[in-house]
């Protein structure tokens, strides 16, 4: 009888550390994106373009990631990084919106389920604002909104820290937006985002995951 209870607690114990190394495994090390030394005109191998065209572009000397699609209406262009996932995590990243009439700018995408399920932080130089949404069975809700100044041409910087269910989000440097949302509390893909014909560059990507 000793010997079955025995072999149950280490069965249970098993199960748990297993449990814990997957979702250690889950959440992916710091990573950065410069772009600098890839290909231009074609999409890096460990990127995803899940809807439009992304590709590596100039800008100048510099190189970046470009969403070069004009697509029309509510279609959302989405790029991924399809080898790192997180949970909890710090990201940033420098756009800078080029052209657009129906809407301009982008953001960062983080927990990406698929191509309808994540959440998403964008700053719209049209629009003259800075918001955080979720999209859940494609479906795009926004959480929160806040008036800024931006021009088309310049670049500028996004931040999200997302712990749990708790979402900060910064633009060029000032926290900006804090909303909770339990939407997804799954570890997810990272990438990026624009909406109908916002052509933008993005660029010096960074991710750090957070416990």
């Amino acid at each position: 009888m000793k010997t079955k209870i025995a072999r149950r607690i280490t069965w249970v114990v098993l199960c748990c550390g297993i449990t814990a190394l997957y979702h250690v495994a889950a959440q992916s090390a710091d990573a950065a994106f410069s772009f600098d030394n890839e290909e231009t005109g074609k999409l890096p191998t460990d990127w995803t373009a899940a809807v439009s065209t992304w590709l590596i572009a100039l800008d100048g000397s510099n190189k970046a990631m470009k969403q070069a699609g004009k697509s029309e209406g509510d279609r959302f262009n989405i790029c991924v990084q399809n080898k790192l996932k997180y949970l909890n995590l710090e990201m940033e990243v420098r756009i800078k919106p080029l052209e657009g009439e129906e809407d301009q700018g982008g953001g960062l995408v983080w927990r990406y389920q698929d191509a309808k399920n994540y959440y998403i932080t964008r700053a719209n130089p049209l629009e003259n604002n800075f918001r955080v949404y979720k999209v859940v069975n494609g479906n795009r809700k926004q959480m929160q909104s806040v008036n800024i100044k931006m021009q088309k041409g310049e670049w500028y910087n996004i931040k999200v820290v997302a712990i749990g269910k708790n979402i900060e989000c910064y633009y060029n440097g000032q926290k900006l937006l804090s909303h909770t949302d339990d939407t997804f509390p799954n570890a997810g893909l990272v990438g990026f985002w624009s909406k109908a014909d916002a052509v933008s560059l993005f660029d010096d990507l960074k991710i750090k995951p957070l416990k």
